[in-house]
């Protein structure tokens, strides 16, 4: 049972995210695979079911690896994640959560060595508007 639905209670902001949301999808460098990997890590610390799932599917759809979607609750001690794929989960990690300051400086000069200052941009306002979304769902009581 769904608490409200954010779509039809307040139109005007759901299509705006959902406007900013596809901006983002079109116009993004990032690997397709390395948004997605974040997404579903996102939605996992947000306890995001609905999120998850929907990321999951998007992952595996565009060449993503069973594997790594396995292992993704452990990925710092899993072997199956490339250095920029680390870098993009820390990175998400410390937004998410929220992390202090000196985390956070450490994480994103290790960016540094993947993506370029666009590209950190781009990850940054995608883990942003899933941290939206995946807020949006918990609060309108959405479950996969």
């Amino acid at each position: 049972m769904s608490r409200f639905d954010f779509a039809k209670t307040s139109p005007a902001l759901f299509k705006g995210l959902y406007h900013a949301s596809t901006v983002f999808e079109t116009e993004k460098t990032v690997p397709k695979t390395v948004v997605e990997i974040v997404k579903c890590r996102v939605s996992q610390l947000n306890a995001c079911s609905f999120c998850l799932r929907m990321h999951r599917d998007d992952y595996l759809k565009h060449g993503g690896q069973q594997d790594k979607i396995d292992m993704l609750a452990v990925w710092r001690n899993a072997k199956d994640f490339d250095p920029s794929e680390r870098a993009a989960l820390d990175w998400a990690e410390k937004l998410t959560i929220a992390a202090d300051s000196v985390a956070i400086d450490a994480s994103f000069e290790a960016l540094g060595a993947h993506f370029n200052e666009a590209q950190i941009s781009e990850l940054t306002t995608g883990i942003a508007l899933i941290n939206a979304w995946n807020r949006l769902g918990i609060a309108q009581h959405q479950r996969a």
